[in-house]
């Protein structure tokens, strides 16, 4: 019976790093330990089933020799042996809260990424400062809506930039639910909306047909 390369690949890869010689016990030794990386910008290869063209990295280890893995999802999704943990330490047994464990750990770790360079643009102010409690606002309102709105975040790339604070626009979400947002954002100017360009969604420029006309003027 031919065995599937990537399961080939996952052998291979993985029982050398491990104590046991028998891949399903060699699985068992490993679990995620909840880190995430995103490559933005390039793609990764899974480091157990050696599948390219990745974003995202899921760290798993070895409880028995400390080696680490990085691999994608999916491999962490497809061998249950693989252990996952909740965040109350709690092993996770089905598909299902497996995948959502996979998937809150990595909007956690976008979420960071996202915030970090806010945070450290924060600190460049004084305390107390107009510009603190700006950013501060900014901030509660992505909490609440799950995005920004186009004022707040022209101010702080704005800002960013002027401080040379590295960020990836793409990273930070916008939110046009309310018509203030809408509306401010159709009177933007072609360079307003290219800086602003990397954080709409594919469905908010669908919705929005004449930004997508401005844009390519």
């Amino acid at each position: 019976m031919r065995i599937n390369p990537w399961l080939k690949k996952s052998k291979k890869n993985l029982i050398p790093l491990s104590i046991s010689n028998d891949f399903s016990d060699a699985l068992k030794e490993w679990f995620f330990t909840g880190d995430v990386e995103d490559h933005l910008g390039q793609l990764v290869e899974c480091e157990m089933c050696e599948h390219p063209e990745l974003r995202y990295h899921f760290e798993i280890k070895n409880r028995l020799k400390e080696n680490t893995l990085w691999v994608g999802s999916s491999c962490i999704e497809r061998f249950e042996e693989i252990e996952v943990f909740d965040e109350n330490g709690v092993r996770l047994i089905t598909e299902e809260s497996r995948k959502k464990e996979l998937k809150r750990q990595l909007k956690k770790r976008l979420e960071e990424l996202m915030l970090q360079p806010l945070r450290d643009l924060w600190k460049t102010y004084p305390k107390g400062s107009e510009q603190r409690d700006q950013i501060l606002k900014a901030v509660q309102h992505y909490k609440k809506q799950s995005g920004f709105t186009p004022r707040d975040l022209l101010l702080l790339f704005s800002r960013l930039e002027k401080k040379n604070i590295a960020y990836e626009s793409k990273r930070y979400k916008l939110s046009l639910r309310s018509e203030y947002n809408k509306s401010f954002v159709s009177v933007l100017t072609k360079k307003e909306l290219n800086k602003l360009h990397p954080c709409f969604s594919r469905e908010q420029l669908k919705k929005n047909q004449e930004l997508l006309v401005k844009l390519n003027e």
